[in-house]
């Protein structure tokens, strides 16, 4: 019995030695708060709180005060996430050393917000441990009128809610070939007959023949967003944008419109891989596709992701209803990527002649994030300890007379390895937001043309440019209220007056290289104002003097 807890004791120990690495959220508090006073180029302020009461901290990175063209960078949306918390720390603490960026942060803006969805912090660090992906909000998970009548158990005692296996000729379940501690479900198709039940651990606390269908989950943030509300999905909300957290972050970005583009640590992946364009997605009255000339500037940013930053072989993590992501780009028009951040690499397989080889899962499975075997094999090659707990055989009130085992991955370990690996991601990731601000529009004009004709007439001609890589804003954003379009203005002095052409030109998004010209007659001699720009580009100003 001795020899049991002293074991006990050292798992234990393993597991809080990891956790240490990651942020609580009063670490997290302390860390941005760190990070304010010790460098100049750091701000942090609340810009809301969670339904927990908690601070849902921004930090910003700028030289100035000045409103700049920015980029949004958030993490911790979904709470089984935590390490997009834990690799936006650590890329704020490498660009805030970085001298050579600090002269980036002259003309751009760095908005982070590491944990928009703090609440769910809670249950990575909590004393029973289990994954959980929602906020604090006391939610129906089953729809019966009743609140959290039917949570976890731990059964096995050990702190962590893992699953349960039953021996059931009802089952659908059975062992891997390659692993047998991994379960699939049985392919009839291949003659393949079940053997197991597969449950969360826990007991059927209210008799409806369901486990643990109603711990209060809270709310997924990342399912509460407006674009393709999954409305009477479990831990999507009652209503699309309900939660304080949702409305903290969709306020933050529709308040700034200098925000060209987003960047989310979540589970989602549509960096690595640009999306398609898709012209009956695109063109309906509902639009659910990405525009083409957005798609093509997709494609530029996943270059720069997979080439540049060498950041390759991601897994295919498909978009989800409601989710943030989507949101900022179909409903705020801004350019919206969205990567885990950090994934087994391939190459790594490709050197274990032992690895099995893993059929390719169906579309949305789980083993399209991180296929188990792989993980498993990952995980031994690196001698990354206590992420799968072997099944064990316990007694079960709900089934007298089977064979019932508790086992199987311990809660968070999937998508939070220990911190020292998420370091080359980390110095990754720099590099591509270093090489995606450099790359995002530049306006720019050629001198302009004075042309004087009958007496103080003249003629005034110039040429607006992008000579960035990428467009000045998305193209869905012209047919979205909350984008800045483009704008050429000329302002006149008292003794002028304007004879042909316009005070000011609106148009749509300058794509790269793409140029405008504009001309003007004016009467009168003086000083001339010419800006042009937008919020995403910054305003450029030309001042010239008609003698």
């Amino acid at each position: 019995m001795k020899l049991k807890l002293l074991l006990f004791s050292l798992f234990c120990v393993g597991i809080m030695q990891a956790q240490s690495d990651y942020y609580s959220y009063e670490s997290l508090s302390k860390k941005v708060k760190d990070l304010e006073s010790k460098h100049k180029n750091c701000k942090v302020k609340s810009i809301g709180k969670s339904s927990g009461g908690k601070d849902i901290w921004l930090i910003t990175l700028s030289s100035s005060e000045k409103t700049k063209p920015s980029l949004l960078i958030t993490a911790g949306i979904d709470g089984k996430h935590q390490s997009g918390t834990l690799m936006s720390i650590k890329l704020m603490e490498q660009l805030l050393t970085d001298n050579a960026f600090s002269k980036v942060l002259e003309e751009k803006t760095l908005y982070f917000v590491p944990s928009v969805n703090p609440d769910a912090t809670a249950a990575y660090f909590s004393k029973l441990k289990f994954e959980k992906s929602g906020n604090a909000t006391v939610t129906d998970d089953d729809k019966d009128g009743e609140f959290g009548e039917d949570g976890f158990e731990d059964l096995n005692s050990d702190g962590y809610i893992s699953q349960m296996r039953v021996e059931s000729v009802a089952g659908n379940y059975i062992e891997n070939a390659d692993d047998n501690r991994i379960l699939v479900k049985a392919d009839q198709s291949k003659n393949q007959i079940g053997k197991y039940l597969l449950f969360t651990e826990g007991k059927d606390n209210d008799k409806d023949g369901e486990f643990n269908e109603d711990f209060s989950e809270g709310v997924n943030i990342d399912k509460n967003f407006t674009f393709d509300y999954p409305a009477f999905e479990k831990g999507a909300g009652n209503y699309a944008a309900l939660e304080p957290e949702t409305k903290a972050l969709l306020d933050f970005l529709y308040l700034n419109p200098q925000i060209y583009g987003v960047i989310t640590f979540g589970m989602h992946n549509n960096l690595s891989e640009a999306p398609k364009f898709d012209s009956k997605s695109s063109s309906g009255r509902i639009i659910k596709g990405w525009m083409e000339k957005d798609v093509k500037a997709a494609e530029q940013v996943s270059k720069i992701y997979s080439q540049k930053a060498g950041l390759k072989d991601a897994p295919k993590m498909p978009m989800t209803k409601g989710n943030f992501a989507q949101t900022a780009y179909f409903h705020a028009g801004r350019f919206s990527f969205s990567t885990p951040g950090w994934w087994i690499p391939k190459e790594e397989m490709k050197k274990d002649s032992t690895a099995p080889k893993v059929e390719k899962p169906k579309k949305g499975e789980m083993n399209e994030v991180f296929p188990e075997l792989e993980f498993l094999k990952w995980a031994e090659r690196n001698e990354v300890k206590n992420v799968f707990l072997n099944w064990t055989e316990i007694k079960h009130p709900d089934f007298p007379n089977q064979k019932v085992e508790v086992g199987g991955f311990l809660p968070f370990v999937m998508h939070n390895p220990p911190a020292q690996f998420l370091d080359e991601a980390v110095n990754k990731h720099k590099l591509f937001l270093t090489d995606l601000v450099s790359a995002m529009p530049k306006i720019e004009t050629t001198q302009p043309l004075i042309e004087k004709l009958e007496g103080d007439v003249y003629r005034v001609t110039l040429k607006v440019a992008n000579k960035g890589l990428l467009p000045t804003y998305t193209e869905i954003g012209d047919k979205i209220r909350f984008i800045s379009r483009m704008k050429t203005e000329i302002k006149l002095n008292a003794n002028q007056s304007m004879l042909s052409g316009r005070k000011y030109f609106l148009r749509n998004a300058l794509q790269p290289d793409e140029s405008e010209e504009y001309s003007w007659l004016i009467a009168g001699k003086g000083k001339v104002v010419i800006t042009t720009g937008c919020a995403t580009t910054g305003v450029k100003e030309i001042s010239i003097d008609l003698k």
